[in-house]
């Protein structure tokens, strides 16, 4: 049984000091304008959340049950890179049929998710920590939050960073990849932060 400290524990560490996009590394993978627009920054993320969620939950699941019963852990990779674009494509499919103006929307960034290692890496992340079904549901969705808040944060700073008055050799992708240590520098710093 998790505990409510442990809970909001591995919340924080998945929306500050373990960002998917910001600290692992993970997420980046997206379509370019996610990184431009924030309103297509939150529409990839929520779509990355979603993804993460059911992601997380079928790979729990399908490690709990059947590679750790029959043990085939060494399984993982290849089982959870061959469910998370499975996944991704019945939600596509599911969208298409059932809300097609939703899946209008939103099939470009569902698209961009299914070759997003965020979603693959939370899967990894939570079983080889061996959470619980709780923990690792909560991680995946804080995982979420935090790389929709990374990734909208950063569109939105594209305005400010993007002025006239940067020098010449900085403007474009330079400032851009300033931007992302500096946001990345300051999440660091929570890394370590435990609740106890």
């Amino acid at each position: 049984m998790n505990t409510t400290l442990e809970l909001v524990g591995v919340a924080l560490a998945a929306l500050l000091s373990e960002n998917m996009v910001l600290v692992s590394c993970m997420g980046i993978g997206t379509h370019r304008e996610s990184f431009q627009s924030p309103r297509e920054a939150i529409r990839t993320g929520s779509c990355l959340t979603v993804v993460m969620v059911f992601g997380v939950l079928l790979a729990w699941l399908f490690d709990y049950f059947v590679l750790a019963q029959f043990g085939m852990e060494y399984f993982r990779l290849l089982a959870f890179s061959l469910l998370i674009p499975g996944l991704v494509a019945l939600l596509r499919r599911f969208l298409a049929v059932c809300v097609p103006e939703l899946s209008r929307r939103m099939d470009a960034n569902l698209a961009s998710i299914s070759t997003n290692c965020a979603a693959l890496g939370a899967a990894l992340l939570v079983v080889q920590r061996s959470y619980s079904l709780g923990s690792a549901m909560i991680f995946a969705l804080c995982g979420g939050v935090g790389a929709t808040l990374a990734l909208a944060s950063f569109a939105s700073l594209q305005k400010e960073v993007d002025l006239n008055r940067c020098p010449r050799v900085f403007r474009g992708v330079p400032i851009q990849l300033i931007t992302a240590g500096l946001m990345a520098m300051a999440l660091v710093g929570y890394y370590g932060l435990y609740l106890e």
